[in-house]
């Protein structure tokens, strides 16, 4: 969902104290408190001359703002912060993957954790000419960026910063984020050890990037999803004159949904499951239930937010006239053709992790899901909770067996916020299927 409209001056109004913003604890003063038990220095201050050695998750980031010349450069841990955490491997601070489970101040830990080395260069990487090619200082932070970025394991990284900044967000709705800076130097000091798949991949300047991610990489190679979306989003996918970066968080869901869509794909060719079944998990305040039932496929995620939580808030600070919030996007057999803009990236996330159940016990279903998320989500921490509290729900509880459409429906909405008239109000599923006639009916 996009960013609600909040007043300018809220957080200065309230100061933690009143918790205006309508969620169960500020997110600011919670983001600070880890913050201060990790940083050795005082809090929105600058650094200058820093140089830093560490080994990256792999990691690297690339930003969106003023595209086409966006800044991008490689994630790398600050040996000075107190992370408080006991992890023997790097690669899980930036491995969505891994993290379902953790606690909230953990994630924000590993999200602080990381300094962001920029440098500034255009998205066009596979062309050539004047307009496009870079400095030859930057173009060698930028193959040292993208050699990163192929890494299987965390690799020994070492950076130099004219100045970090490391300044908290007064903003009640912002992620996460640790120290950047413009980078002046980013050198790997070991061997990149690359997965066979990954290089043939990078190497293959015909292969298309969708054919990549999918078929190679996904399918065949077993990649990790973190490792599929960086070299992706580092531009090291497709033709090589079309190639380019992609932002991080533009990235992330254009995988979710190229590898979605290849499992849809096989999915057709399955037959139907022959019975209803309820999937349920609940993570962070997020609060999901699943309904597989027979018929082809066809895909519907509906989420409400409670009143006062993190996008569902009252501006006027009349919180007993605000209602939960039902948002609704779907698609049929036949696909969407544009983007899930009432749900956007949670549409593709939930929709690959039930994908990949559905490729796996080899059979196709209709697919309807219910979210509800509570004040307890207080810190936007990415697409990554839905996608991983969907497989937890699909691999990790039973399901609850049902034998018709109408019992099964009503169960799912018991327990949540919102009566079941509002969810069949929204779903536009429901409608289809409660008006769909058999050709029984005609005989």
């Amino acid at each position: 969902m996009v960013r609600p409209l909040t007043e300018g001056n809220i957080c200065l109004r309230c100061k933690g104290a009143r918790l205006l913003c309508g969620k169960k604890t500020c997110p600011i003063l919670l983001k600070k408190s880890v913050l201060k038990s990790m940083v050795p220095f005082k809090l929105d201050s600058t650094i200058r001359d820093v140089e830093i050695f560490g080994a990256s998750p792999p990691g690297v980031f690339i930003g969106h703002f003023n595209y086409p010349n966006v800044y991008i450069g490689p994630l790398v841990p600050f040996q000075e912060f107190d992370l408080k955490l006991n992890i023997s491997d790097n690669f899980i601070l930036d491995a969505p993957e891994l993290w379902f489970g953790k606690e909230m101040v953990d994630i924000i830990r590993y999200r602080s954790s990381l300094v962001r080395n920029n440098f500034k260069t255009n998205v066009r990487v596979g062309r050539t000419g004047r307009k496009n090619t870079p400095s030859i200082k930057v173009q060698k932070l930028l193959d040292a960026s993208q050699e990163l970025a192929m890494a299987a394991r965390p690799v020994d990284t070492e950076t130099k910063l004219g100045k970090m900044n490391f300044r908290m967000l007064m903003d009640n709705h912002a992620p996460p984020i640790g120290p950047t800076g413009m980078t002046e130097k980013i050198e790997i000091t070991e061997n990149v050890k690359v997965h066979p798949k990954v290089d043939y991949c990078v190497s293959d300047t015909d292969l298309k990037a969708t054919n990549a991610v999918s078929e190679y990489l996904y399918f065949d190679g077993h990649v990790p999803e973190s490792t599929i979306r960086r070299i992706f989003s580092a531009g090291l996918l497709g033709q090589k004159s079309i190639r380019r970066l992609v932002p991080t968080r533009w990235s992330i869901t254009a995988v979710d949904d190229i590898i979605s869509k290849a499992l849809i794909k096989e999915i057709k060719k399955f037959p139907e499951i022959d019975n209803f079944r309820i999937f349920e998990s609940t993570y962070l305040d997020n609060h999901f239930k699943i309904l597989l039932f027979p018929g082809k496929f066809m895909y519907e995620m509906n989420e409400v937010w409670a009143p006062n939580t993190l996008w569902n808030i009252a501006l006027d600070g009349n919180t007993r006239r605000l209602k939960p919030q039902i948002m609704t996007d779907f698609e049929f057999y036949q696909g969407r053709k544009k983007y899930a803009s009432n749900i956007t990236g949670a549409y593709y996330a939930a929709r690959k992790s039930i994908c990949e159940y559905l490729y796996n016990i080899k059979r196709q279903a209709r697919v309807l899901i219910f979210r509800e998320v509570s004040g307890g989500y207080v810190v936007p921490l990415g697409v990554w909770v839905i996608r991983e509290t969907c497989r937890n729900a699909m691999y990790t509880t039973e399901p609850i067996l049902l034998d018709n459409f109408n019992d099964a429906i009503t169960k799912m909405a018991e327990g949540f916020m919102v009566d079941f008239k509002y969810w069949k109000k929204s779903s536009k599923l429901i409608n289809f299927i409660k008006k769909q006639r058999s050709i029984y009916e005609y005989l």
